[in-house]
Order: C-alpha cells, then structure tokens, then sequence
C-alpha cells in the first residue's frame, strides 16, 4: 500500500466550549491544544484446563478526560472565565473540536470541570500565562 499523502496537522483545528452543548463559544483564539485520556475498554481474562490460550471477555469502558490547554487572559469571553464558573458551580462543560476546521467534528458528552483553572506562573518566566480545562465526560462522538 502507498504511503498517504492526506496528513492532518493541528494548526488549523477549531475549538469550542459550550455550557449547554447546543450554544458554542469559539476558543480557537485562546486554545493551543486538546488532549484525550482514558476511555480503556476492560477486558478479562480466562483460562480453561483443555486450552492454551485465554477466553476473552470484553466489559464497559472508561470514562474520558478531555482537557483544552489555553492561554489565559482577563477578557470576560475568554475559555479561563467560562471554565471557572463551571468548575465552581458543578455545571456541565462540553467541548468540540473540529481538527482541520472543517470536517469531522468531535464533540464530547456534559462534562464535569475536575481541577482548578486558576491561572499559575512564575515571576522568572517571560511564558505567556496559561490554563488548562480538563472535563471528565462518558463519550465522545464523531459527526
């Protein structure tokens, strides 16, 4: 098989918060990555006196951790504010992200913001401020 000629890069992925999953706010502007973790099938294991190898037995997956790392401003709009209020008040957070800006779209189930988004830095750093968003959610789906 020939080698592909359609990679993807990143730089031009959009990516949007929503606090309802049907109004967006687009955080391309602020937003420098997305990262996903978890979603591990289990899966067990057993064996029998006449086989050599295991019987196989699959179970539920693992819930997702999605996190949106994003430079931090003081802008009312920006994803640190929205974030914040959703982490503090126990709401949902959804995120979507479209990698080459067009195309397949990612959209995560609501969400619950697991850690602090408070801004963090050093005095002896000229590195812009940032934060991360991490939602812990059950799906992810592709459209």
């Amino acid at each position: 098989m020939p080698q592909t000629s359609n990679a993807i890069s990143f730089a031009n992925c959009t990516i949007f918060l929503s606090t309802n999953g049907t109004s967006w706010t687009d955080v391309s502007g602020y937003a420098n990555s997305v990262t996903v973790d978890g979603g591990e099938r289990a899966v067990s294991e057993f064996f029998t006196v006449d086989g050599d190898t295991p019987i196989i037995t699959k179970g539920k997956r693992s819930l997702l951790e999605v996190t949106v790392k994003a430079v931090y401003t003081e802008a009312g709009s920006d994803p640190f504010a929205m974030a914040l209020t959703a982490y503090e008040a126990g709401s949902p957070l959804y995120v979507k992200w479209i990698p080459k800006g067009t195309g397949y779209t990612y959209i995560t189930s609501a969400g619950v913001v697991t850690a602090p988004v408070y801004p963090q830095g050093a005095a002896d750093s000229s590195d812009a401020i940032t934060t991360e968003v991490k939602i812990k959610c059950a799906t992810i789906t592709k459209s």
